[in-house]
């Protein structure tokens, strides 16, 4: 007996009438009769016997549906497991970013991805998207220079170069392209490389053109950098996605030679798989990212 016919010899051995058995799988009486005609020839057995309008069980066919159910208690138990996925499918999508990549990457990309009049929902964390990830309380996340780490599967969407911001009237506004020695002389906006891992590739590549890396402000994210710069002064070191976001006239962005890029990285639980929603927002962000790029 194969699993179809399974279906339909326990629901009439529940349900007792080809009628209600033809409700309850969506078919025709005649349908039921015939199917269970079939069934007992090629069985060699005979599984009922008419009664008047019933159909009567024989011994053969109560042994069989004695050992049949467990199968349909675990049909019934795949049936309400399908259900209650439906129902966390359906359940909004949760991401962790950091301002940058909200800002500059992802808010041009969700009408892409359906949610263009928001009709789908979105959950968006703008925290800690490691700490938010590794929890369990965003599906994914995405940052900015991800290092390796073995509790994430993590993959790069697109490579972003790093630019400096400074007012217009800084005396280096003058120049169309900087040096790492331009920035060294100055008062640095930037990163904490202890924390951030941006800090750390910034650090980095002053450190290779021995260039001292020093701080006027240590801050956390590069849209607090051209709030500090514009209020306060100093030259500030940003992605280009948070460049290309700016809108104030009073703050202008230069190219600098040999600062580094880096990687905008989407990650994920490496041992807890993602549910279907999130990674078909997912493919949706990958082919806008080659698109981009």
């Amino acid at each position: 007996m194969n699993l179809r016919e399974l279906e339909l010899f326990g629901t009439l051995m529940r349900v007792g009438t080809t009628i209600e058995t033809a409700r309850v799988l969506g078919l025709s009486q005649p349908a039921v009769s015939a199917q269970i005609k079939r069934l007992e020839a090629n069985l060699g057995l005979r599984l009922f016997q008419r009664e008047g309008n019933r159909l009567v069980p024989t011994a053969e066919a109560q042994a069989l549906f004695a050992d049949a159910v467990p199968i349909f208690a675990t049909q019934a138990r795949v049936n309400a497991s399908v259900r209650s996925l439906q129902q966390q499918d359906t359940k909004t999508v949760t991401i962790s970013a950091t301002p940058a990549i909200v800002e500059g990457f992802l808010s041009v990309r969700l009408a892409q991805a359906g949610f263009l009049g928001w009709k789908r929902r979105l959950r968006l964390w703008v925290t800690e998207p490691e700490t938010d990830v590794r929890s369990g309380r965003a599906d994914f996340g995405m940052q900015m220079a991800f290092p390796a780490k073995a509790d994430f599967h993590a993959e790069t969407l697109m490579t972003v170069p790093l630019v400096a911001v400074m007012q217009a009237g800084h005396p280096l506004a003058r120049e169309e392209t900087l040096s790492l020695a331009d920035l060294a002389g100055s008062e640095l906006i930037a990163y904490d490389p202890a924390w951030s891992p941006m800090g750390d590739a910034i650090r980095s590549a002053f450190l290779k053109h021995r260039l001292a890396y020093v701080t006027a402000c240590e801050v956390p994210f590069c849209s607090t950098v051209c709030q500090l710069v514009e209020t306060c002064g100093g030259v500030g070191v940003i992605d280009r996605l948070t460049a290309q976001a700016i809108r104030s006239p009073d703050l202008v962005v230069r190219q600098v030679r040999h600062l580094p890029s880096v990687p905008l990285v989407l990650f994920s639980g490496r041992d807890r798989p993602l549910r279907g929603a999130a990674q078909e927002l997912i493919q949706v962000l990958r082919e806008s990212s080659r698109t981009a790029g």
